[in-house]
């Protein structure tokens, strides 16, 4: 049970600068008032500079773990594999890693005389603190999201079955951007568009089958060719979805996803446009 659950998606990512400023702010005013190892012997009229120093070197290693980390180790960093577990330890990796460089700091300027067993007592202390709250943080968050988009999708579907039986059939024309290739097919046929780079994948129902066409073309370069077409929208920064294909709507804690007709393949819904989604829907 504990490791189904441990294994339960969990959102990745968010205002990371955000987090940075106010964990450093608060590892400053903890260092400030509490003065933890050995900070309180320490005499000198510039020690409360030394004591905001901490808030500055937390802000520096949250920058290089938050922002810099994911993009050099992206093969681990995939949201549609993040789970409560590899949060857990993404936390505590951060925390650890902020406890290094702030001891690092600390022996520079305190003089331990014990290296070694400073270091141990520094990071046990460090880790059993921050080890309680990450844990609740994570699973209060994991629930309070998964509720969240579960009802989400749950109202979603109670309107799908209330929407138009047979929708108006348009005719939906996508032109590359050299202009060398363009596609042509009813809305019917058509289930999404995604983007790679500066190029497009639409797929697409023919004769029953799935199949799909790559086209030289942004995303944004092809939502707005399609602004004239009622049926598509748009649910994520890489997705243009057929809202008249739309058979399901699932949810978990990163949020919604839709699933299609035609295909096994489910497209993800950012959280800034979920409402958005909601409204369509409803509507």
């Amino acid at each position: 049970m504990k490791s189904k659950y441990l294994n339960q998606p969990y959102p990745i990512g968010g205002n990371q600068w955000k987090t940075a400023i106010l964990v450093s702010f608060y590892i400053s005013l903890f260092m400030y008032f509490f003065q933890p190892f050995g900070l309180a012997a320490f005499k000198s009229e510039y020690r409360s500079y030394y004591e905001i120093g901490y808030g500055l070197v937390t802000f520096m290693v949250l920058s290089f773990d938050l922002n810099l980390t994911p993009l050099v180790f992206k093969s681990i960093f995939k949201s549609s594999t993040w789970t409560v577990l590899k949060q857990i330890i993404w936390q505590m990796w951060i925390i650890f890693t902020i406890g290094v460089f702030n001891f690092l700091y600390s022996a520079s300027f305190l003089g331990f005389t014990n290296y070694f067993k400073a270091f141990f007592i520094f990071q046990f202390f460090t880790l059993l603190v921050g080890i309680f709250p990450v844990v609740l943080v994570t699973i209060i968050n994991q629930n309070r999201l998964l509720a969240k988009n579960l009802k989400m999708a749950n109202d979603c579907n109670n309107d799908l079955p209330q929407r138009e039986q047979q929708p108006n059939d348009e005719k939906i024309c996508i032109s590359s951007e050299n202009s060398k290739n363009n596609f042509e097919i009813q809305s019917s046929n058509l289930l999404y568009i995604t983007s790679f780079g500066n190029y497009i994948q639409a797929y697409y129902l023919s004769n029953g089958e799935l199949k799909k066409i790559v086209l030289r073309n942004t995303l944004k370069q092809t939502e707005d060719q399609l602004k004239v077409v009622h049926c598509m929208i748009k649910c994520h920064r890489a997705f243009l979805v057929n809202k008249n294909k739309i058979v399901q709507v699932k949810g978990n804690s990163q949020g919604l996803r839709l699933e299609l007709e035609g295909t096994d393949d489910e497209i993800p819904v950012s959280r800034a446009l979920s409402k958005s989604l909601m409204q369509v829907i409803n509507g």
